[in-house]
């Protein structure tokens, strides 16, 4: 073969070679996992969200506040009335309790709420609610009925609730003494003693502490409690 016959086959073969080459890239440009070893380990998955509620055994749910009942109760969509754990407000019958229910309405009617169960009281409502802390738009509403003055802690509870050593309870300051003449067998309400003997349907107290020897039998079923 003469010089230019090979000159032509070498400039055939180099051409061939460059679009190879070109085809090759444009390939893996187009399917970049091409180049990833089969054997390789896929991606980890991404971690899963923190939950809303720091500790959770019982419910932690968000749900639409459909009614307020009074200043410590409330319902929610799927038919679950909650009672605001640690929180005492007064009954509907005085100005305080209506202003109460008045101050919760506010916060909380119509928005959607963080439902936080008490992981320590699951079931132990006599009434079937759920104990919880709700969070209306982001605003703690048991810590904003006690710091307001709406409602009060209820105490009696601190000790036997989840969230009983948090600052927004009031649980870490003694519960003011009761006014005068009342018996020191329900050291934090104020019942006088008797004569006459009360019953709890004369009473508008709950849930409270009672102590020996209970003058007025408010803790039938002896467990510490009375009126339940």
């Amino acid at each position: 073969m003469s010089p230019r016959g090979e000159m032509a086959v070498f400039i055939s073969v180099g051409v061939a070679i460059l679009v190879i080459a070109a085809a090759v890239a444009v390939t893996l440009r187009s399917n970049p996992g091409s180049s990833t070893p089969t054997g390789g380990n896929p991606p980890p998955p991404p971690p899963p969200p923190p939950s809303l509620c720091p500790r959770t055994v019982g419910l932690c749910i968000e749900r639409t506040v459909t009614r307020v009942i009074d200043g410590d109760t409330l319902d929610v969509e799927g038919n679950l009335r909650i009672r605001l754990v640690l929180v005492d407000a007064a009954e509907l019958d005085t100005a305080e309790g209506v202003e109460a229910r008045t101050y919760l309405t506010s916060l909380c009617l119509g928005a959607r709420a963080l439902i936080d169960e008490d992981d320590f009281q699951i079931g132990e409502d006599p009434y079937s609610r759920v104990l919880a802390v709700v969070h209306c738009g982001g605003t703690n509403a048991n810590g904003a009925l006690i710091s307001s003055g709406h409602a009060e802690t209820y105490y009696t509870f601190c000790s036997r609730s989840e969230f009983g050593n948090e600052s927004w309870t009031g649980c870490d300051s003694p519960p003011p003494p009761p006014p005068g003449n009342c018996d020191p067998a329900y050291p934090d309400v104020c019942i006088p003693p008797p004569p006459p003997d009360l019953d709890c349907g004369e009473i508008s107290y709950r849930n409270f502490r009672v102590l020996s020897p209970d003058p007025h039998n408010f803790d039938g079923n002896g467990d510490g409690f009375g009126c339940e």
